[in-house]
C-alpha cells in the first residue's frame, strides 16, 4: 500500500517559485512580463532592506538594498551576455529576485524568532548569523540552480552565485554598516 500526500492546486507563479526552490524547475517557469520583473526587483530591494533592518540602521539598510539589486542586475546581465543568452535576462532576473524575496522573508522571520529566544544582552546578532548561515548556502544553491538553467555551465553558475552572495553578505553589508557609522 503506497501512501501519497495530497497535492495543492496553486496558481502558476507560486507553483513555479516552489518548484524552483525544490530544484525542479528553472527560470523559464516564470512569466516573461516586464511588469513581473519590475515587481520582483522592487520586492527584492524591499526584502534586502528588511533583512538588513533587523540588525542595521535605516540608511545602511536602504543603501544595501539598492546596491544589492544593482549588483544582481549587473552580474546577471554580464554573465548572460558572456554566455550568449541575453534573451533569458528577464526571466532569470525575475527568478533570482523572487527567490531572494522568499529567502529574505524567511531570514527576517527566523531572526525575529531567535531574537525573542535570546534577548539583547546576549550576542544575538552573532548567534543569529551563525544559525542562519545555512540559508546563505541555500541562497547560493538556488542562485546557482537558476543561473545553470539560464544557459550558464556549472562552474560559471557556481562562481557567479558564490561571488554575488558572498560579496553582498560578507563584504557589502559590513562595509556599508561601517561606512554609515561614521556619518
Amino acid at each position: 500500500m503506497s501512501l501519497s500526500l495530497p497535492t495543492l492546486s496553486l496558481p502558476p507563479v507560486p507553483k513555479a517559485v516552489i518548484d524552483i526552490m525544490r530544484l525542479e524547475a528553472g527560470p523559464a517557469a516564470l512569466p516573461t512580463s516586464r511588469l513581473f520583473l519590475a515587481a520582483s526587483l522592487v520586492a527584492y530591494t524591499a526584502g534586502e532592506i528588511g533583512q538588513q533592518l533587523v540588525s542595521q540602521d535605516i540608511l545602511p539598510a536602504i543603501a544595501y538594498g539598492l546596491a544589492s539589486v544593482v549588483l544582481l542586475v549587473g552580474a546577471t546581465f554580464i554573465a548572460l551576455l558572456l554566455a550568449g543568452a541575453r534573451d533569458r535576462l528577464f526571466q532569470t532576473l525575475a527568478a533570482l529576485a523572487t527567490i531572494g524575496v522568499v529567502l529574505a522573508v524567511v531570514v527576517v522571520v527566523l531572526h525575529s524568532i531567535v531574537a525573542q529566544v535570546f534577548p539583547p544582552p546576549l550576542p544575538t546578532a552573532r548567534l543569529v548569523n551563525f544559525l542562519l548561515f545555512p540559508l546563505v548556502l541555500w541562497k547560493v544553491t538556488l542562485f546557482m540552480w537558476i543561473y545553470r538553467h539560464a544557459s550558464l555551465r556549472f562552474v560559471p553558475s557556481l562562481a557567479v552565485s558564490v561571488l554575488y552572495v558572498g560579496f553582498t553578505v560578507f563584504v557589502l553589508a559590513p562595509l556599508l554598516a561601517r561606512a554609515f557609522s561614521f556619518l
